[in-house]
């Protein structure tokens, strides 16, 4: 069998205008994965097109040198900063103690109010015309996940460095879960984490007898300092 290993970005700035890249925090989880990687003995890896994405594998192949990346816009998180700014002006007008974020945002406060948004784009209650939902968020993801595996030869070890949403999807469509749990599931993944899928590359699909959730979440390559989650 083949081995996919998801792996989230480091901690990234988010609640920041620049927020598509790696804290201090976020760079050192990434070369201390790199450490890690070093016995993975990886044949492939994909990246998402996020500049956070990217910025993990590099970090990660500065401590350990990892095979050349393809890029895959599949991969990419679900549309966080379009719902942000869709559905902010809602949330406010539910919930009152969000309408300090867009004047002084916060991390723990930005994670609460795309938290609270993400919960009712992915049940389907909140959406807009031009921006993904969340059932063609999960149909993208599975199509990158398709192509990848329809490539990989009889034992490939893959990496796929990318967020937490594609993680999730991934992992619900070993249990054949809905679009929902799948986006509820990524909300507990934490940076730099690994999730091992392993899976049947010849006659593929996405089956039960074909497919095998290993490990989700590991993050015994950081320290206990290291352990963040947004």
């Amino acid at each position: 069998m083949g081995s996919l290993l998801l792996i989230r970005h480091g901690q990234a700035a988010y609640g920041t205008a620049d927020h598509d890249r790696l804290t201090d925090r976020g760079i050192q989880q990434a070369q201390a994965l790199g450490h890690f990687l070093t016995s993975a003995r990886l044949d492939h890896v994909y990246t998402g097109p996020h500049r956070r994405h990217q910025q993990t594998f590099e970090y990660a192949h500065a401590t350990h040198a990892l095979p050349a990346p393809t890029m895959l816009p599949g991969f990419a998180e679900y549309p966080a900063v379009e719902l942000l700014h869709h559905f902010m002006p809602r949330l406010i007008a539910e919930d009152p103690r969000f309408a300090q974020l867009p004047k002084e945002p916060t991390r723990e406060l930005a994670g609460k109010a795309l938290h609270t948004i993400l919960g009712k784009w992915a049940r389907d209650e909140w959406h807009v015309d031009g921006v993904e939902r969340v059932e063609k968020f999960a149909e993208r993801v599975r199509g990158a996940l398709d192509q990848i595996i329809a490539a990989a030869q009889s034992g490939a070890r893959i990496a796929v460095f990318t967020s937490a949403g594609p993680i999730g999807v991934s992992v619900g469509l070993t249990f054949g879960a809905t679009p929902h749990h799948m986006v509820r599931s990524s909300i507990v993944v934490r940076n730099t984490s690994i999730t091992e899928i392993r899976f049947r590359s010849e006659d593929f699909a996405w089956h039960p007898e074909r497919i095998a959730l290993v490990s989700f979440n590991s993050t015994h390559h950081l320290p206990p300092e290291l352990h963040t989650e947004y």
